[in-house]
């Protein structure tokens, strides 16, 4: 018999994130969203009740969580502010990372992030590149007493208004495994620039901003040392993608709640009839609840599959963020469909579920990429090849 219910620490968790995402995170979503401005207020109340440290073991101060507990949380703050869902996503993929590591400038960034609310960028992707983590053009060089970095990251998310960057470059090493180093670097950072470039369709207080690297810095800034990049990349790397897949689902979840109040209240003029009385929009709503326990389904697999055999997880992964990612679009088009005139309108929530909704497909693997992937895991060849 499967089993889908949640334990009582990871029902805890959930109901924290869907508590303070309806309390603090909805009734600001749409100011956030028109100025195109950083959410700094619902950040402070994600670290009043102890979220930033999400995955940060409890050893260290933080609540330890699963990725499924994880992954449901994103979906509880997405489905009130999709933009603060994929900062809080990618900090916390971030913080999975230092977590692995035995630095004494990774355990300190931990600490404050625990103590003082402090928050981490993830800057991988490049204008070259785009969101292929695996093959940064960021290059560090060695010198006497550390390194320079030269280059720039895009769609930095969260850039500017954050206290740390987590950078991954190329260590010209051949071999892959140490191909990659990984650089925490303090906002202030000599060198460091960021460029407010995010004016986005949706994800609007997503604040994805450019940063440019000019800098040298200390040794101690190369997190698991030169070329130890991979393999902290490969314990992050389930965060990151299960949170752009949570973050998907929490919008879908969104589009979809207004598009049912919508057609319960109602009333058709000529017939007396609430709009849920006609079967053709009954067809509709059944296709996005489909869909969504579709999507929460996948990404339960995806996140416990993780946790349970994180060497095996890629392919279902890969799964949950493409179903979650095209639930999104789908659901909110259908949801579109639904209301008409009253959807489209931007006094109502739903246009900005809409253009939300469109994020999830172009952030880190797209669909393209993904649909590659699965199909090269299916037929038993290596998805990471090229």
């Amino acid at each position: 018999m499967v089993d889908l219910s949640l334990t009582s620490s990871q029902q805890d968790i959930v109901d924290q994130a869907r508590a303070v995402a309806r309390r603090c995170l909805a009734p600001r979503a749409e100011q956030y969203d028109r100025a195109g401005e950083f959410p700094a207020d619902n950040f402070a109340d994600l670290a009043e009740t102890g979220l930033l440290g999400l995955l940060v073991p409890a050893e260290r101060g933080g609540l330890g969580a699963d990725l499924v507990s994880y992954g449901l949380a994103v979906a509880e703050l997405a489905e009130a502010c999709g933009s603060t869902a994929l900062i809080f996503a990618m900090h916390c993929g971030a913080t999975r990372l230092l977590s692995a590591s035995h630095d004494q400038a990774a355990r300190d960034v931990l600490q404050a992030v625990v103590d003082k609310g402090e928050l981490i960028a993830w800057g991988f992707s490049e204008p070259g590149t785009g969101g292929n983590v695996l093959k940064p053009q960021l290059r560090a060089t060695a010198t006497a007493d550390g390194y320079t970095l030269v280059g720039t990251k895009a769609f930095c998310t969260g850039s500017g208004h954050v206290d740390h960057y987590l950078i991954n470059t190329a260590s010209g090493e051949t071999e892959f495994r140490r191909s990659q180093s990984m650089f925490l670097l303090p906002a202030d950072t000599v060198g460091l620039t960021v460029k407010e470039t995010w004016d986005a369709l949706g994800m609007r207080a997503n604040c994805a901003n450019t940063v440019q690297l000019d800098s040298t810095v200390d040794k101690s800034a190369c997190v698991g040392g030169a070329g130890g990049g991979m393999p902290l990349l490969a314990h992050s790397l389930p965060a990151l993608v299960l949170g752009l897949a949570a973050a998907s689902l929490g919008v879908a979840r969104a589009a979809n709640a207004f598009a049912t109040a919508h057609v319960t209240k109602r009333v058709h003029a000529n017939t007396g009839a609430n709009l849920a009385a006609y079967q053709g929009v009954r067809f509709d709503v059944a296709e996005m609840a489909t869909r969504l326990h579709t999507a929460y389904l996948t990404l339960l697999h995806g996140a416990a599959t993780a946790e349970s055999d994180p060497m095996e997880a890629l392919p279902a992964m890969n799964m949950a963020k493409y179903v979650c990612n095209t639930a999104a679009i789908d659901v909110a088009d259908t949801a579109m469909q639904v209301t008409g005139g009253h959807g489209y309108l931007r006094s109502n929530a739903l246009e900005r579920h809409y253009r939300d909704a469109r994020a999830g497909a172009v952030m880190g693997a797209n669909l393209g990429a993904l649909r590659d992937m699965i199909g090269k895991a299916a037929l038993g060849l290596d998805p990471r090849e090229s």
